[in-house]
């Protein structure tokens, strides 16, 4: 058994390999304690690690796997695997998550040009084409914390923030700030996909996080999907 782990800020994606209909878990960091590994990951051979931060629940971790010597792996970004070519001079500055991304990208969808676009706490886009090689990116606010810092940082400018995904002209403050966040990140992709486009053949637009499936039906692009597996498929090559 084979255990794949994606660890965040709050919270804690795992998903067991070779599962019939693999599905993805969550769990909030702070329950997840020794008692809990063992009822959960006790059957397994294999634990690979990926996490956007060093931390006592990586120490856990460790120790438990130690403990019941199951082979751990830690994941981190690396300038060259599995026919993927990092962009940065420093690759482990590149957050895990982005390269596990472009792994999983290349592996489900190979010998593609592709636009990976995570929609999470940030929003972060990278250009990787068709032989493997990442192109760079771009790395913005996301939605909720575009909102968020708006009214954190301003003193008159008074609105509620809305579930609703539009880009439409706003008729009132509430819908100008929320839409424009929004347009803000539509427009963000859109321009990625039109500079890409200029460089090389982009054949998928690829987004995953928790405002994929808003902004999918709101992008001008024809080979738009949602995908939420590509950390998983990433780390399943490790």
């Amino acid at each position: 058994m084979k255990v794949l782990v994606d660890i965040g800020n709050s919270r804690t994606k795992y998903q067991v390999e070779g599962a019939e209909q693999p599905v993805a878990v969550t769990i909030a960091n702070n329950l997840i304690e020794q008692a809990w590994l063992e009822e959960h990951w006790g059957n397994a051979k294999q634990v690979v690690v990926s996490s956007v931060k060093r931390g006592s629940l990586l120490d856990l971790v460790a120790n438990w796997a130690s403990s019941v010597n199951v082979h751990l792996t830690f994941v981190n970004s690396e300038k060259m695997r599995f026919g993927i070519t990092n962009s940065y001079e420093q690759p482990e500055l590149l957050g895990v998550d982005r390269w596990l991304s472009m792994i999983g990208g290349a592996s489900k969808y190979p010998n593609t040009g592709l636009i990976i676009v995570d929609a999470g706490t940030a929003t972060t886009l990278d250009v990787l084409d068709e032989n493997g090689k990442h192109l760079g990116g771009w790395i913005l606010s996301g939605i909720d914390l575009m909102l968020k810092q708006l009214g954190e940082h301003t003193s008159k400018v008074k609105y509620d923030i809305s579930n609703e995904a539009s880009i439409g002209f706003g008729q009132n403050t509430s819908e100008c700030v929320n839409n424009a966040a929004w347009a803000s990140t539509v427009s963000l992709i859109e321009a990625g996909i039109k500079q890409a486009q200029s460089e090389f053949a982009i054949s998928q637009c690829i987004l995953l996080g928790g405002n994929a499936e808003k902004l999918s039906s709101l992008i001008q692009y024809d080979n738009v999907i949602v995908d939420q597996t590509l950390i998983f498929e990433g780390l399943k090559r490790y």
